[in-house]
């Protein structure tokens, strides 16, 4: 039987993930829609893409995953990151209704100009799912982000 697309149920952009050891649960910390930024160009901070994926079954030897922040616009691919899933030869087959939850870190890149721009998602070089990331000027009512602030120094 030939193996369907993946789906991706889920494209969640946060500052931190924590993957619990023992319930491999996970917890999303400081989770957000848009990146606000004084001026531009500009450096993003890092932050982490979760990936909820479904709709894969039967055995699979590995999973090449792919994340990419691109200009809709251009086509031109901002940031990258990759990972590979191996499965042992050994392991069970994968239900249907199994959902795999992927992080990937996106290392800081820089952003030529506001705008709204593409978070697209490859398996095995297949798109199999997209998010829009607005990146904006921060309006003048919010006040300098945390994420952009220096951390305070330690106490002595």
């Amino acid at each position: 039987m030939e193996q369907e697309p993946a789906l991706c149920q889920a494209i969640l952009f946060s500052d931190y993930v924590i993957r619990e050891k023992g319930t491999d649960r996970l917890s999303i910390i400081n989770s957000f829609n848009k990146l606000y930024f004084p001026h531009f160009p500009c450096l993003t901070p890092p932050f982490f893409l979760s990936i909820f994926l479904t709709h894969l079954r039967g055995k699979i030897d590995s999973l090449d995953i792919t994340a990419r922040v691109e200009d809709p616009h251009s086509g031109h691919v901002l940031a990258s990151c990759s990972g590979k899933i191996g499965f042992p030869a050994d392991s069970p087959s994968i239900e249907e209704t199994t959902i795999l939850d992927l992080t990937l870190p996106v290392t800081p890149f820089l952003v030529s100009q506001q705008g709204i721009y593409s978070v697209v998602i490859l398996v095995n070089n297949e798109k199999i799912g997209e998010r829009i990331l607005p990146v904006l000027l921060l309006p003048p009512s919010f006040g300098v982000h945390s994420v952009l602030k220096p951390p305070p120094a330690p106490l002595q």
